[in-house]
């Protein structure tokens, strides 16, 4: 749980440096984390981008100098960053809906969240393991090429898997990435789960001798949430339920010839049962 301490240390930090030129580069390297997955980990955790925060607390703390003080409007907007009233002033409605001196006129008290009651409010968005603020992403068809068993057999497939990937990698493999898939069957109340990697199906006229099963997945839209294993993986199920409940887009679960299923995706974030190991799992999902 390293890294997501390390987001609420920055959160801290950006409320400490609004008057800075903060970027996600420069805040990335101070915690030590690459831009790429700085701007992955905050946005799932935040719920926004770190440009949006930082645009949004610098608005945040410009309504409480208009409301208190009577600064003109460009010494503000210069505090905060902003290179002229104009620009401040646009990214000002942008947020509140008025303008800055509408605002003022207005004698509207802003209400600030502090820094470390967001820290509290995002830490409460993970459950378990699992943060339940996943972000949404979009795959083509996948053909994976693997092994399958029941449900209740994952660790010996994992096993099984390995050693076939050891011993003979697909030829046509896209990447390094590995995937568990997992489909359940409610008339039988059966589990299948299907463990290998992503391939281009160049070779699959050929496939089968080579001991590997394909299995095709087809183009989806999925709620993509992150799992810190060493939290465990117990609340897995209900937190997903949680959010299909509750999201605000009406989205509801995929099927695959209608049953339930699930992608468990592992990149270069999984070690194992380390504190920092992450695993994303794919909910399909569709539009009700």
């Amino acid at each position: 749980m390293n890294h997501f301490n390390k987001i609420g240390k920055a959160i801290r930090y950006i409320d400490d440096h609004l008057d800075d030129t903060l970027s996600v580069k420069t805040i990335a390297e101070c915690f030590a984390f690459s831009p790429y997955y700085f701007h992955r980990l905050f946005t799932a955790i935040v719920g926004k981008s770190m440009i949006a925060y930082v645009r949004d607390r610098r608005i945040a703390y410009a309504c409480r100098m208009l409301h208190e003080t009577d600064r003109k409007v460009l010494d503000i907007a210069l505090d905060f960053g902003f290179d002229s009233a104009q620009s401040f002033s646009r990214t000002f409605k942008s947020v509140t809906g008025m303008s800055p001196t509408e605002y003022r006129g207005r004698n509207i008290a802003p209400d600030i969240v502090p820094a470390s009651e967001l820290v509290k409010r995002f830490t409460n968005r993970l459950k378990g393991g699992i943060l339940m603020n996943p972000g949404m992403i979009k795959r083509d068809n996948m053909i994976l090429a693997g092994v399958s068993g029941a449900g209740t057999e994952t660790a010996e497939i994992w096993k099984r898997f390995m050693k076939l990937y050891r011993e003979a990698p697909p030829a046509d493999e896209v990447s390094d990435d590995g995937y568990e898939v997992r489909i359940f069957d409610t008339t039988t109340a059966k589990e299948t789960v299907f463990v290998g990697c992503e391939v281009s199906g160049s070779c699959e006229r050929s496939r089968g001798g080579d001991g590997y099963e394909v299995f095709r997945i087809p183009a989806s839209e999925y709620a993509c949430f992150e799992v810190y294993v060493k939290e465990g993986y117990e609340s897995e199920n209900s937190a997903m339920e949680e959010w299909l409940k509750s999201n605000e887009k009406g989205y509801v679960r995929g099927l695959l010839e209608g049953k339930f299923y699930c992608v468990e995706h592992y990149d270069a974030r999984f070690h194992g049962d380390s504190d920092e190991s992450i695993v994303e799992i794919w909910l399909p999902v569709t539009l009700a």
